[in-house]
């Protein structure tokens, strides 16, 4: 829900708020994955959607349930999979269903039948999945500002990056001055490159922080 910010036209949010007060016996769920830009929109005062609707999180998958769906799905076609490859794998993505499951198909597609998958395979099977968006991560990087990808790349080596502002992260990674950072920190977040968390900022894509970190 949070693209409709990013609509050419002015005033979208104050127009869709107007017509959705004008539905009756009507309910609305606003789904957006970007939290911060959810939350502008929804906490800030001076937004049309301001307190208009009640804030939700939804938090991953429990691992448990997710473990028990992945061992399903192996033991349906066949093949095995180790519980300690699947919390592995939940841990690595922080239980971000869509990036799991690119790794546990990945993974699935390199077990033989009736062969059992296990953490020898988990390396291999990250390889492939980045081999095939590496052609887009380095047109990213192309189309990027020479300071984002500066900070970029400083974000992929920390993991999740925090006081990115301050002398000693900019140091670290011989990085421009505090304003330029900030400048190419909302460039990044505005094209949904990087999130921000409660402890800092890190890159929306794992696999390509992982590639970014490695390569670059």
């Amino acid at each position: 829900f949070q693209q409709i910010s990013n609509y050419e036209e002015k005033n979208v949010e104050a127009l869709l708020r107007t017509k959705i007060q004008q539905c009756k016996q009507t309910l609305f769920v606003f789904a957006g994955s970007k939290r911060h830009l959810m939350s502008n929109m929804f906490n800030s005062s001076s937004k049309p959607f301001y307190q208009s609707a009640i804030c939700m999180g939804l938090d991953p998958i429990p691992l448990d349930t997710y473990a028990e769906f992945a061992t399903h799905l192996f033991e349906l076609r066949g093949k095995h999979v180790s519980k300690d490859l699947i919390e592995k794998v939940y841990q690595q993505f922080n239980g971000c269903t869509w990036f799991v499951q690119m790794m546990m198909n990945e993974l699935f597609a390199l077990t033989r039948q009736d062969g059992l998958c296990d953490i020898d395979k988990l390396e291999p099977a990250e390889q492939n999945v980045i081999m095939t968006q590496e052609s887009s991560y380095k047109d990213l990087l192309a189309h990027l500002a020479p300071k984002q990808k500066l900070i970029l790349q400083a974000i992929a080596r920390e993991g999740t990056a925090k006081n990115v502002t301050s002398a000693a992260f900019i140091k670290r990674y011989n990085l421009p001055s505090a304003s330029s950072v900030q400048s190419a920190i909302k460039g990044l977040l505005k094209n949904d490159i990087i999130t921000q968390e409660e402890d800092g900022y890190r890159i929306y894509d794992y696999f390509f922080a992982t590639w970014l970190a490695k390569d670059y």
